[in-house]
């Protein structure tokens, strides 16, 4: 399966997308803003990253931006509340400058886990 970091400042909502992804049996990383992510980055590169769009101290968006320009071929998965706003907008910069797939809060679990099955299928291609 895959190595998936996981991006979320909202500890029930961080809790409940790890318990998931470990059950389908993903090496989970997690790290609760943007600054931590770029942190556990320097030493270790998942196959995919799933990233809040609106956290404290580096917004999703930035955090996007950096690794789109570091680690090229990783596969990022963009959600959202939105906050005070709609998240559509949001989701929608974030896949135009980067993230492969984005969902909005709450996450349709069952499409989330299908989406991460497609991107590993898309990365084993690319190898073959």
């Amino acid at each position: 399966m895959a190595t998936i970091l996981l991006v979320e400042d909202d500890d029930l909502v961080r809790d409940m997308l790890a318990q998931m992804l470990e059950r389908a049996s993903h090496t989970l990383i997690t790290a609760n803003n943007g600054e931590e992510a770029v942190e556990v980055l320097k030493n270790t590169e998942p196959d995919i990253m799933i990233t809040d769009i609106i956290m404290p101290k580096k917004s999703g968006i930035t955090l996007i931006s950096e690794v789109k320009n570091k680690h090229p071929d990783m596969e990022i998965i963009a959600i959202s509340g939105g906050g005070r706003l709609d998240p559509t907008g949001y989701l929608d910069l974030s896949e135009s400058i980067g993230a492969t797939v984005s969902f909005e809060k709450p996450v349709d679990k069952l499409a989330l886990l299908m989406a991460i099955d497609l991107l590993l299928q898309g990365k084993s291609e690319k190898i073959i």
